[in-house]
């Protein structure tokens, strides 16, 4: 959304006449000057909700947009995994959101989760991909973004959901363009994970 409102209000006239600016502002925005100056805009809550949305900003063609369609088909079955991996590993961040995560640095060819981490702090289309619906969704610490998608790469049960979604024939091996799987990568997630040992639940969250 592009907010140029053609009307601008000073704090005196919003003070004298705050009803019926408001009242304009649910058909369009309304600029508030203060000392001259841009302050503040009053916006409806449909406008709002519009411009803080980042699926607004996802091109209907970018490969990114198809792939994102089967992972979520694909993590409708995998519930009890899903699940599994919150009280496994406990941190704030969704299992969903990680196994996502690992999706992407595979066909972007992201050579660790501190590279994912700092793509996802500038990257759009990447915060939607993984489960962020909002501009304003903070972003968890890199030290911790690391360390729990390094625990939920290792499990092999991620691994064989990421490679059954990244087999699909659609996908691009190669080609011009980032967006590729990195068979490389997929192979060493896939072989990590079947070499690791899917850790026990936490004695006080097993317990719960």
């Amino acid at each position: 959304m592009k907010w140029t409102a053609p009307m601008r209000v000073t704090m005196q006239e919003l003070d004298a006449r705050l009803s019926k600016i408001v009242e304009h502002a649910r058909e369009e925005p309304v600029a508030v000057n203060r000392y001259g100056s841009p302050w503040v805009w009053i916006v409806s809550h449909q406008a709002w909700v519009q411009a803080d949305n980042l699926r607004a900003l996802v091109p209907e063609g970018h490969p990114l947009v198809a792939l994102h369609d089967l992972v979520e088909d694909a993590l409708r079955y995998e519930r009890p995994l899903l699940a599994d991996l919150e009280l496994q590993y406990g941190g704030r961040i969704g299992a969903s959101t990680l196994l996502r995560s690992l999706v992407l640095q595979i066909v972007y060819s992201l050579e660790d989760g501190e590279k994912v981490h700092e793509s996802l702090t500038y990257n759009m289309l990447f915060r939607w991909f993984v489960g962020f619906e909002k501009f304003a969704d903070e972003l968890p610490g890199r030290v911790e973004f690391t360390r729990d998608l390094n625990a939920v790469g290792a499990d092999p049960r991620v691994a064989r959901v990421i490679t059954r979604c990244l087999s699909n024939t659609f996908l691009p091996e190669s080609g011009d363009g980032d967006f590729r799987v990195n068979r490389g990568l997929l192979h060493a997630l896939s072989t990590w994970a079947c070499a690791a040992v899917v850790p026990e639940a936490r004695p006080h969250q097993a317990a719960r």
